[in-house]
């Protein structure tokens, strides 16, 4: 085998590199300040600084163990299944496989006792205990997030609240993020009192017109 020892190689000229038509096989490092044109084969452990930028690749997934940090918008299409808390905006397409579920916050107590409503865990909330009085539901998140922070303009969301019901339980008001709103209710008239068994049924569709500021329709079913 044929070994050429140098410290630098030139095309014959000396004035450039040299080309390799058939192409080169290197055994090792191979270590360069700039590199140009396309680069193709595996990208198995491929890492770099300060940025990385993968295009698609048709045919292939990719594959990440540990976590993936998005600053920016991650636009995908043909998603199958999408498992998410909290609130999801979605442009078309979306296959539920014929098949909606939503999760249904359930709480073994009273809605009067569990004021903050955080739509992280649902959008759907039960109270299996049987009200006793009236309460002033506040919707947010959760704890560290607002509703506000979430939402853009010209966006909404319902939020349903599902209480054991009694006579002297109801909801005639609503906060979000612990600030006062307008309600407009559902037949002109906010609720002055709760059924008499089973369940009522409070609804609110909430629309973001701007930053803090919401138009709230409410809605108030009773199940007997």
């Amino acid at each position: 085998m044929s070994r050429v020892r140098a410290d630098r190689l030139t095309n014959r000229a000396g004035t450039g590199a040299p080309t390799f038509p058939n192409g080169v096989n290197v055994v090792g490092l191979v270590s360069a300040t700039t590199l140009s044109g396309n680069l193709t084969g595996n990208a198995s452990g491929l890492t770099g600084t300060p940025n990385i930028v993968v295009g698609s690749v048709t045919g292939t997934t990719g594959t990440f163990s540990g976590s993936v940090s998005v600053g920016g918008t991650i636009t995908y299409e043909d998603v199958t299944n999408v498992d998410s808390v909290g609130i999801i905006t979605a442009r078309s397409g979306v296959d539920l496989n014929g098949t909606l579920r939503e999760k249904v916050n359930v709480t073994a107590g009273k809605l009067s006792d569990n004021l903050n409503i955080d739509l992280a865990n649902g959008m759907i909330h039960l109270f299996t205990t049987a009200e006793s009085t009236t309460s002033t539901p506040n919707i947010r998140v959760d704890g560290s997030t607002s509703l506000n922070n979430v939402m853009s303009i010209g966006e909404s969301v319902v939020v349903t609240l599902v209480t054991t019901a009694n006579a002297a339980g109801y909801s005639a008001q609503v906060t979000i993020d612990g600030g006062a709103v307008t309600e407009h209710w559902i037949g002109g008239s906010a609720p002055s009192g709760g059924g008499s068994s089973g369940f009522d049924v409070h609804t609110f569709t909430i629309i973001k017109r701007a930053n803090a500021d919401f138009t709230v329709l409410a809605n108030h079913s009773k199940t007997s």
